[in-house]
């Protein structure tokens, strides 16, 4: 929620990437034990009690997650996304965002929004209909069956049966396999892959912008509510959330 030094460095790498002559590829990964676990809960938690927590950094925040989505979708290199152990909320919807997933035979998708009271952000809603069909994304959203919240996990398998992800590699062979895509990529025809790219954002995405400050709306009004509050609690409390309705 609060801007860290290395999502500065990722904002920045994309575009200069973009810009970048030497650069016909873009590999994006996560370090450590995995992609991303989404949204830092404890700092919803110390925060959710201001007021203008929802509207100055949770709305806000979900504007500009949607942006660099759109961003993404708007750059002109085709973006590999490495994935590879959990792969929740918001890192989820940015692996979205890349034009191609390859995941680990680890890996695991969860759109954890609605376990603790949430929409989705980072463009979610619009993303997932399009990549997996409406009824897919809806059942991804909304199907909340795990004790602490963290919701209906779809692991590599599932993945790419339902067109998640391009392909599922044993964990050691994850960064090996990327790379050797990318590079093939870098060997073919940039200018049609970069028009192609555009005749996509042009078919698919061009709501996606009014789309996204809907969102932002959406998110700042989920994240003022009581449920919520009691979503984020009982998560770091690892029991099952007593929702209200309100």
């Amino acid at each position: 929620v609060e801007k860290d030094e290395r999502q500065e460095e990722s904002e920045d790498a994309l575009p200069k990437a973009d810009k970048d002559e030497e650069v016909k590829v873009i590999v994006m990964e996560g370090a450590g034990r995995a992609f991303s676990a989404g949204g830092d809960i404890r700092y919803m938690k110390a925060h959710c009690e201001e007021p203008d927590f929802a509207t100055k950094s949770m709305a806000a925040l979900a504007g500009k997650l949607a942006e660099d989505i759109i961003h993404m979708k708007k750059l002109s290199k085709i973006i590999v996304c490495a994935v590879h152990g959990a792969c929740a909320g918001g890192g989820m919807n940015l692996a979205l965002g890349a034009d191609y997933v390859i995941c680990s035979d680890d890996a695991k998708f969860i759109q954890a929004f609605a376990g603790i009271a949430l929409c989705q952000d980072t463009g979610a809603g619009f993303l997932l209909p399009r990549i997996i069909g409406a009824n897919r994304a809806l059942d991804l959203a909304l199907d909340n069956t795990i004790s602490d919240s963290d919701g209906r996990q779809v692991k590599a398998d599932e993945a790419l049966a339902i067109g998640l992800v391009k392909e599922v590699v044993p964990k050691e062979k994850l960064d090996e396999t990327v790379h050797a895509f990318a590079k093939k990529l870098t060997e073919g025809p940039l200018l049609a892959y970069q028009n192609i790219k555009k005749l996509m954002y042009i078919s698919l995405y061009q709501g996606f912008e009014d789309y996204s400050k809907q969102e932002a709306g959406l998110v700042g009004e989920c994240s003022a509510s009581e449920d919520f509050k009691e979503g984020i609690t009982a998560f770091l409390e690892k029991r099952k959330p007593q929702f209200k309705g309100r």
